[in-house]
């Protein structure tokens, strides 16, 4: 008879959370869309003046399984925070959920999934696990800043990566505000939007890439001075 231990029995439940996670991001496929948000607006902000608390823990509930899902849909769920919540509610509520949702995927990877999910992202880890060990702080905040890469993936490859967790926090932390904050803001216009792209326009694109950019300078300086040496 297998005795299980206990780090067993977590790993099972975080592999567990995350199949749970995926089943209910397809199943909410063709209920999130921007057009059924906002036929249902109505009863949406009635339930959240009745239930407000539970409404809040459902949000954070929410951007948990989308942000740590292949689904695309964790922008329409911080979208939501600054439509129902308002833009300064929506751009702390976003901000506190992104970071536990990333939490949540970087743990799994980490201590759960790790083994499985070493061997379907090992060639992409692999051309940059020397950059990571070394300055995995600024290329993983430079990711999240850009958000060029899902969420999702990023969480999954800091979790198989060396980083330590300190600097993985710490590179989320700073890394979603930016793009929390232009959520939420979107999400208080949101009647006029027809679609997720149109909160992005060119010049918020271009100056994250910039900000990324930023970032970069000091593994940027080094590799020029390790060259000139």
């Amino acid at each position: 008879m297998q005795i299980l231990t206990l780090n067993s029995i977590l790993k099972r439940s975080s592999g567990l959370l995350f199949l749970v996670f995926l089943i209910i991001s397809f199943m909410s496929m063709d209920y999130l869309t921007l057009e059924n948000i906002k036929n249902n607006k109505n009863q949406i902000s009635n339930l959240i003046d009745k239930n407000y608390y539970l409404s809040v823990f459902l949000f954070f509930f929410s951007c948990i399984i989308f942000v740590n899902s292949p689904i695309p849909f964790a922008a329409i769920i911080k979208l939501l925070g600054g439509y129902f919540f308002g833009f300064h509610l929506g751009a702390v509520y976003n901000i506190l959920a992104t970071v536990l949702a990333c939490l949540m995927g970087f743990a799994i990877s980490r201590y759960a999934l790790k083994e499985i999910f070493e061997k379907i992202y090992f060639k992409k880890l692999l051309k940059i696990e020397h950059e990571i060990e070394k300055n995995g702080l600024y290329y993983f905040l430079s990711l999240r800043l850009i958000m060029v890469v899902p969420y999702f993936l990023i969480n999954i490859l800091a979790g198989i990566s060396g980083i330590s967790f300190s600097r993985y926090l710490f590179s989320t932390i700073l890394g979603v505000i930016p793009a929390s904050i232009i959520y939420a803001n979107g999400g208080s216009r949101f009647e006029q939007i027809n679609s997720i792209s149109e909160i992005f326009k060119s010049e918020t694109v271009i100056s994250l890439i910039l900000v990324a950019l930023v970032v970069l300078v000091p593994v940027l300086s080094k590799k020029l001075s390790l060259i000139r040496n």
